[in-house]
């Protein structure tokens, strides 16, 4: 793994809208190598949840018009450089460098296209600062899952553990395997719980209240293990 172009102490803001859409997550941090391993420092963080206007815009923009994909695109980028100014107001950051993974549209690697949404231009454009995006395209034309950051993130900065876990609209797992780090999916989460939590009247499931009074059905989860997603074919 090449992490030459990583030169700490290194002040970055991270931006993203996760698939389960609870809001736009915002983190500043600082990296920085000790002589041994990379290291991080939270400065601040903050999500902002969406107006119900823009949930409900961007649950469907996968079945909107392409005219209104790439509108929705410009927009969101519009709405995520005005969060990052209030963000580096508000904690008197500095930093020298936005990274924003956007917002997941389309997203099928076998077919060799994910789509991510959210015009980095138009957060730099607004911010002035320059700003990377765009993260897993190159990761899908290599014939990857299209998670390339969050596995290298994994081993630099918690290489002591086994494997790093993460539970968001989708779960996925790293490790390091044969001196490789190997990333996948594993399930749907907060997508599925989500959806089954909004048929009651709620937007999620707060503290895994619903969840915690579930029993498991053999048959449904019989038939969810057979997918073909889980035996690989």
């Amino acid at each position: 793994m090449d992490t030459s172009l990583l030169r700490a102490p290194l002040h970055v803001i991270g931006i993203m809208s996760g698939t389960s859409l609870d809001g736009i997550d915002l983190a500043a941090c600082r990296f920085e190598h000790d002589g041994t391993r990379y290291r991080y420092t939270l400065l601040a963080s903050r999500t902002l949840p969406y107006t119900e206007e823009w949930t409900k815009r961007l649950s469907g923009v996968y079945s909107a018009p392409a005219r209104e994909v790439f509108a929705t695109d410009a927009d969101l980028g519009r709405l995520f450089g005005e969060v990052v100014n209030n963000f580096i107001a508000a904690f008197g950051l500095k930093p020298q460098l936005i990274a924003s993974h956007g917002h997941t549209v389309f997203h099928e690697p076998a077919r060799g296209f994910t789509v991510q949404i959210g015009s980095g231009a138009h957060i730099s454009a607004l911010t002035g600062i320059d700003t990377v995006c765009d993260f897993r395209s190159k990761d899908v034309a290599l014939k990857g899952q299209g998670a390339p950051l969050v596995p290298v993130g994994d081993q630099l900065l918690f290489g002591e553990y086994g494997a790093c876990l993460n539970l968001g609209g989708i779960a996925n797992i790293s490790m390091q395997q044969n001196d490789q780090r190997v990333a996948w999916d594993i399930c749907p989460v907060n997508m599925a719980l989500n959806e089954i939590a909004q048929r009651t009247g709620k937007a999620y499931d707060r503290g895994g209240e619903m969840a915690s009074r579930g029993v498991v059905l053999p048959d449904l989860l019989e038939r969810l293990n057979g997918l073909s997603f889980y035996s690989g074919s």
